[in-house]
């Protein structure tokens, strides 16, 4: 009986380094680079925006494991751009382009920065395991912020920097410090 459970042992210490690396030891258990397509004949970009991953994140109010905007996705200004939103979190969550300006807001605005870039149920979230399909054109350059729009979510860091380039040839995720 004392050696079944010494094996039995020895198997759960070898397994649960591997179940916490299956879990996410980084941002959304993937490189940012997988999070994003590029496809130049079309100008697409593809975005997996992943809403209250767990991991390393600070919080569970986090996008693909950043908080505070610790990620910026900058895409050619004019490009499509396509964001395919997953929520993750047992908390409603969901997405919204905003100006890039302080103070954050504190649930979705009326209207977003750019035309047509939001989830649905931008001010009350989409539940667990929701998704959606969020295809905008980035237009006009500038510097902006994606958001949750549920109320408090976006003042917790639910929040990640997007930035439409006019010198950009090609999209890239990039790690910001949080200001």
């Amino acid at each position: 009986m004392a050696k079944s459970w010494s094996v039995l042992a020895v198997g759960l210490v070898l397994a649960i380094p591997t179940f916490a690396r299956a879990q996410g030891s980084g941002p959304a258990s993937s490189t940012p680079d997988s999070l994003l397509k590029w496809s130049p004949a079309t100008k697409t970009v593809t975005f997996k925006l992943i809403a209250g991953v767990p991991g390393r994140a600070k919080s569970p109010f986090n996008f693909d494991g950043y908080t505070d905007g610790e990620l910026t996705l900058t895409v050619p200004e004019g490009a499509t751009v396509v964001f395919n939103f997953v929520n993750d979190d047992g908390t409603p969550h969901s997405a919204q382009v905003v100006p890039d300006a302080k103070p954050l807001p504190n649930m979705a605005l009326d209207q977003p920065a750019i035309a047509r870039a939001y989830s649905r149920a931008a001010g009350e979230g989409i539940a667990q395991f929701g998704t959606d399909v969020i295809r905008f054109k980035a237009a006009p350059a500038g510097n902006y912020l994606v958001i949750c729009g549920v109320p408090g979510h976006a003042l917790s860091g639910m929040w990640i920097r997007f930035t439409a380039s006019p010198t950009a040839t090609q999209p890239e995720l990039s790690e910001t410090p949080a200001h």
